[in-house]
């Protein structure tokens, strides 16, 4: 509704100052008013075309849209009253605002002088500054970006299905039952290649397999290839894991059986026995470890009641938390294994002093766990492993004994032995392992460099793994393997003598060998 009072009020006077320049004096509020809103007008008219420039907009279409707006004719009427001075300048009468495009009145120019041609004004568009509101502007074009910029910067999650958390829970109760059943398949397939622990030890076991798998697969070349295995879910990672080692171990019972040998003479019968009968006598096996005595026995069970400090060898000393690391289902630290490492460096040293019978144990040196993590991450000059050897001759001795951690969740045994010109690895997983004998091959060479000032000859050197490694069959007692491979590599043993159902026996007498400093003989 419109007062009678609101008409236009008449537009500012120039004056001449005597410098010669036009000044506007503003007798009234109207003339601020008006003046106010032809800023605004040209503040308007720049926006329009930065935005045009902005997101591509011809300039045709942003003239063609500007040249279609309402002009403001200002009336005639110069009368002015307290009441039109306080609110803003509005259309001059009743006819003139029902002429105007509804919704976007224009505004109300201020009227030009007699020495000044009319101007014909367009309204700007209605945002002030750059955004990506929900607006409507005299710009379908510049509409359209903003709503495009709109959607492609909404920050706030869409709302979930509300059947969403169900079909969830339909998924990963299918996808449970599948893994159950792919487990039970392949535990039956390794049960004919003759695994003998239970269904739960096995499920652990290949929990651990599938983690070893997982922290490889990061390590991966290509970036593509890293892309596309970590956007995988655990889930599907762990079927696929799965589904793999069905394949590889029906795959390994599928091999044609070997050719029935032909019938040899007598003589080349009696040959092969010899020869047979002579290498077993040279490569005999050592009879399994031998059970505790009751003594033996009763003072394992000492010491895992015992509190605090527990024993003392060389450099390396064990407490109450870490000998209770050797019961039965837990995994070893480093504590105990170095612990093990020093005592076979010590009866080495020590020369002929331990040696059990019908061995001799190697000139070996013994490198801590903390040795590969070193090599591993900082390398060998950044983790400046030469002073390790700083004072002994490293290529003077028999074989190098080296404890080695895979993603802090798998224990391994590798050894540069001198004599058979070979890098060997031993796993009880059976894998080859090829970054350690990558790794230990490149420091061979670094140190040679170091110590000899030439490179290492390689020549006739081999990386090593035997197809007869025992192997674990649940997923904590790699440790236990670890330091059992250590001791019999340095005694130069070629074949081992222990497996799955040894380690807790092998466990007791690890206690046994801890709390007295010294490893047994038996």
């Amino acid at each position: 509704m419109k007062r009678s009072s609101d008409s236009p009020l008449p537009c500012p006077k120039r004056q001449r100052t005597a410098s010669g320049s036009t000044t506007l004096s503003h007798s009234s509020l109207g003339d601020k008013w008006r003046s106010v809103g032809h800023d605004f007008l040209n503040a308007g008219r720049k926006f329009g075309s930065v935005v045009c420039e902005t997101f591509g907009i011809s300039s045709s279409s942003s003239s063609s849209s500007s040249s279609t707006l309402p002009a403001h004719k200002p009336s005639s009427s110069s009368s002015y009253s307290p009441s039109s001075a306080a609110t803003p300048p509005t259309s001059s009468s009743p006819s003139e605002a029902e002429t105007e495009e509804p919704p976007h009145p224009p505004p109300s120019p201020p009227h030009p002088g007699p020495s000044e041609p009319t101007r014909v004004s367009t309204r700007p568009s209605p945002v002030p500054f750059p955004t990506t509101a929900d607006t409507s502007t005299y710009f379908p074009e510049v509409d359209r970006a903003l709503a495009k910029a709109s959607r492609s910067q909404r920050k706030t999650p869409r709302r979930k299905h509300i059947f969403a958390n169900k079909h969830r829970a339909q998924i990963d109760a299918a996808r449970a039952t599948m893994r159950e059943e792919l487990l039970k398949q392949l535990y039956r397939v390794r049960q004919r290649k003759g695994y003998s622990s239970d269904f739960s030890t096995f499920k652990g076991l290949i929990e651990k397999e599938t983690e070893l798998q997982r922290s490889l697969r990061l390590r991966a070349t290509s970036l593509t290839d890293w892309n596309r295995r970590t956007r995988a879910s655990p889930e599907d990672d762990d079927t696929e894991f799965l589904r793999h080692a069905i394949r590889k171990a029906q795959a390994t019972l599928a091999e044609p059986k070997p050719p029935r040998p032909s019938t040899p003479a007598i003589s080349d019968i009696q040959f092969r026995f010899r020869t047979k009968d002579k290498g077993l006598e040279e490569k005999r096996r050592r009879p399994a470890p031998a059970i505790l005595s009751p003594e033996d026995d009763a003072q394992v069970d000492a010491l895992l009641k015992k509190k605090g400090f527990i024993s003392k060898y060389a450099k390396e000393q064990v407490s109450d938390q870490d000998i209770m690391r050797l019961r039965p289902g837990k995994w070893l630290n480093d504590e105990v294994i170095n612990f093990y490492g020093a005592m076979v460096l010590g009866r080495s040293e020590a020369g002929k002093e331990n040696s059990a019978k019908g061995s001799k144990p190697l000139d070996v040196h013994y490198f801590s766990t903390f040795f590969w993590s070193k090599l591993e991450k900082e390398g060998y000059e950044k983790g400046r492993l030469a002073k390790w050897t700083k004072k002994m001759d490293l290529f003077s001795k028999d074989a190098v004994l080296i404890p080695v951690n895979h993603a802090n969740i798998h224990w391994t045994a590798a050894a540069i032995n001198f004599r058979k010109k070979r890098i060997e690895s031993y796993d009880s997983m059976r894998d080859d392992r090829p970054e350690v004998f990558k790794l230990l091959r490149k420091y061979l060479d670094q140190e040679h460099q170091n110590k000899k000032k030439s490179p290492f000859d390689f020549t006739g050197w081999q990386n090593y793994t035997s197809s007869e490694t025992p192997s674990q069959e649940n997923g904590f007692d790699c440790g236990v393997f670890t330091c059992q491979f250590l001791e019999s590599v340095s005694r130069g043993e070629d074949r081992f003598n222990f497996e799955q159902k040894d380690i807790p026996n092998l466990r007791r007498r690890m206690i046994w060998e801890i709390g007295n400093a010294c490893l047994r003989t038996d």
